[in-house]
Order: C-alpha cells, then sequence, then structure tokens
C-alpha cells in the first residue's frame, strides 16, 4: 500500500495518533482523507499495544473544514452520486465505531460541517478554547445524510440540531461544552496536555471494560454484543489481574486477555 498523502499516522506508548495533514486546505475531508483515515484506524487497531486513538489536525486553523469544495460539484451532481459519495464517508463513521479503542477528536480550532460530523463519530471531544464548531448545510444547500442527522441529535437533541442547520451558525467552545457538541474544553495552551492525561487515563485501565462499555453504550438493545461482552469480561485474564492489584494494593498489569 502506498503512503498516505493527506494523513500522518504516529505511536507513542499505547497511543496512535491520526493527523489530518492538508493545513493549506483547512484539512478538508477529499475522499481520499477519509479512505487514509480509515485505513489508519484499521492499521491502529491491528496493533495490540494500541489503547487509545487521538484524531486530530495539522495547523491552527481547523480541526477539519467539511467536504473538500474541489470535489463537492462533481459529487454532489445527482442523487445517486450524492449518496455514494455520503456511502464513502459513512464507511469511515462505521470504522471509528467498530474501533474495540476509544478514539478521542483533539480539536485544536475550527471543526466545521463534516469536521464536525468526524468529531461527533469518535468516542470523546476535547477542544482548545479557540475552537469553533459550525454545521452550515444550508448555506451551501447540501443536505447531511441521514446517518450524519443521527449523530448530531444523538449528541445535542433534535432542536439543537436543527437550530445548528436551520442558522449555520458557529458556537464557541463554551457553548459547544453546554450543549454537548464537546465533552471537555481545555485551559489556554493546555490542549495537548489535557489529551495527553485523558489518554493517559483510558491507557491505564483494561482495554476490554473500554471495549465492553463502548459497545453497550452505542448498541441500541443488541443482545448478541451484550453477551459477547459478557464472555469476555468474566473470563477475562484482565479481570482476575484487577481483582488481585486491588487486594494487593498495587496497580494493575493489564494485557487485554
Amino acid at each position: 500500500m502506498s503512503a498516505p498523502e493527506h494523513i500522518t499516522l504516529d505511536r507513542s506508548d499505547a497511543v496512535a495518533t491520526i493527523t489530518i495533514d492538508r493545513p493549506e486546505k483547512r484539512n478538508a475531508l477529499a475522499l481520499q482523507t477519509v479512505d487514509e483515515i480509515c485505513a489508519a484506524v484499521v492499521a491502529s487497531v491491528a496493533d495490540p499495544d494500541t489503547r487509545v486513538i487521538v484524531l486530530t489536525g495539522r495547523g491552527d486553523r481547523a480541526f477539519a473544514s467539511g467536504a473538500d469544495l474541489d470535489e463537492v460539484s462533481d459529487a454532489m451532481s445527482s442523487p445517486a452520486r450524492a449518496r455514494a459519495y455520503d456511502d464513502r464517508v459513512a464507511a469511515l463513521y462505521g470504522v471509528l465505531a467498530q474501533a474495540p479503542v476509544p478514539v478521542i477528536a483533539r480539536i485544536q480550532a475550527a471543526a466545521i460541517g463534516g469536521g464536525c460530523l468526524l468529531a461527533l463519530a469518535c468516542d470523546l471531544r476535547i477542544c482548545a478554547p479557540e475552537a469553533r464548531i459550525a454545521v452550515p448545510a444550508s448555506r451551501i444547500g447540501l443536505m447531511l445524510s441521514p446517518l450524519e442527522h443521527r449523530l448530531l441529535v444523538r449528541q445535542v437533541g433534535a432542536s439543537r440540531a436543527k437550530v445548528l442547520i436551520f442558522t449555520g451558525r458557529r458556537v464557541d467552545a463554551s457553548q459547544a461544552l453546554a450543549w454537548g457538541l464537546v465533552d471537555m474544553v481545555s485551559d489556554e495552551g493546555g490542549l495537548d496536555a489535557l489529551v495527553s492525561d485523558v489518554a493517559a487515563e483510558i491507557a491505564a485501565g483494561a482495554p476490554l471494560s473500554c471495549t465492553a462499555a463502548k459497545r453497550l453504550i452505542d448498541m441500541n438493545g443488541n443482545d448478541e454484543l451484550a453477551e459477547e461482552s459478557y464472555r469476555e469480561i468474566y473470563g477475562s485474564r484482565d479481570l482476575r489481574e484487577g481483582l488481585a492489584a486491588f487486594s494487593e494494593k498495587r496497580p494493575p498489569r493489564f494485557e487485554g486477555r
């Protein structure tokens, strides 16, 4: 497979960091970008040492600025083309949802349109105080996909989703936190430290427990996944290790087994 052109993938201990590397395009999400993020997530979770994925953007202008406008006219030239385009993007959302490790969106700047939806497809969203978030589809004449509507409504509720889509207005970090678009806002200049702290806290936990929690929170009543999680957790070496460590008053040494 050829080296990615639109993203970089770096690993440090248990954390894999995927960076959208198109600052000259405000980290716009071309279909190639989408495919490369998908491949990077798959490669990251294939490494058994990966406990957390951080997804971010290069530069101080944008986390991601949505669809690449150089592609939009052709991609949206007919209903069939638009649905095919949305299916490619939905595949990325699916890869993020199915990743067995938590995915953190590190939002260092603007998350606009598809950039906002990409962040919502992650498990956690941590942003800098200067970040701005918007879904300006109505200002261009586009429509979010059905899945993207569900992602937005799941996060902020129907009424606020309508405000965001109908008006296209940008919300600042404090309003994004109040509305539930993001989970944490760092202090000025403290984004990297906060993301690192949260990632380290996740990495210190039992991987199977995090995987089970992600499944059960997102499963929408899937009893088969619940049974699978019961088998994995209550037959695991990590549970025995965690109980032994608690009894012996020492840090646990989890292996993800």
